[in-house]
């Protein structure tokens, strides 16, 4: 687990929640990545990598099928998938580089790290120029005006599970995987489905009644669950198509005054 720390000397900030992007795979939505780069760069915001960046599944590994790897990859490419792979991805996301807060390693990373010499995450952070922060991280943004100052902890993971067929499942899942977390966000990928939620904490000191909001939400992605001509490996499994996109977390604060502040976590559909 790693943490990080983004001083901000304004009264706002956006962060994107971008993961799951699957490159390399047939079904991998490269359009609406553009389009997600695009929205990210004009507005100047900041963004965290959820994990799952490449598909990472080379000939070598017991889920390998031809049917799964998109076409612009050829044979020769099969001497170091992963890489080309991470290239290719990093080429996409070079104009947002720099507003990147750090990257989250997905279970496909993982996987790839823990029976290979290549570690993606670390890789992709390296061509990015911004910092592998392991599976789990907080990652604080400060505000500052003067002497006063006022922070907001987001807590992301990658996250675990996807088995479960009902609509309301993502979301119980967000708040299983942060159960013992306290933060003013909360986010995880791998499930492919957006979904949020707002919590209030409520607590009592000195006969003073104080409410703590608190975001939950799982993550978009950019790849389709089934598409003609090409065999996606969760197309015959239950569950809804995958939303494509990412979640948008925002906070507008005075600093002066917390009980002021606006916070928000949006889904955002390309």
């Amino acid at each position: 687990m790693q943490t990080k720390l983004i001083e901000i000397d304004s009264g706002s900030a956006v962060v994107y929640f971008l993961g799951d992007i699957h490159e390399g795979a047939s079904n991998h939505q490269s359009k609406a990545l553009v389009k997600a780069v695009k929205q990210i760069q004009d507005e100047g915001a900041y963004w965290i990598g959820m994990g799952d960046y490449i598909d990472a599944i080379n000939h070598h590994d017991p889920r390998f099928n031809p049917l799964e790897i998109a076409q612009e990859y050829n044979v020769k490419d099969l001497a170091d998938l992963p890489r080309k792979q991470c290239q290719k991805l990093a080429e996409k996301l070079i104009p947002i580089a720099d507003r990147c807060l750090g990257l989250i390693s997905g279970n496909h990373e993982d996987s790839l790290r823990r029976h290979s010499v290549l570690d993606p995450t670390e890789y992709m952070a390296e061509l990015l120029g911004t910092e592998s922060l392991g599976g789990k991280a907080w990652i604080v943004l400060r505000f500052t005006r003067g002497a006063r100052c006022e922070t907001y902890r987001i807590c992301v993971c990658h996250g675990s599970g996807g088995g479960g067929m009902r609509e309301g499942y993502p979301i119980n899942k967000a708040y299983d995987v942060f159960r013992w977390d306290s933060a003013d966000v909360c986010v995880m990928g791998h499930v492919h489905r957006m979904q949020t939620d707002r919590a209030v904490f409520t607590s009592c000191d000195y006969n003073v009644i104080r409410h703590k909001v608190s975001w939950y939400g799982t993550n978009g992605c950019f790849l389709s669950k089934s598409e003609l001509g090409s065999d996606g490996y969760f197309e015959q499994k239950p569950g809804k198509e995958s939303d494509i996109g990412m979640l948008r977390f925002n906070v507008a604060t005075s600093v002066h005054n917390r009980k002021t502040a606006e916070t928000s976590l949006e889904k955002i559909y390309i």
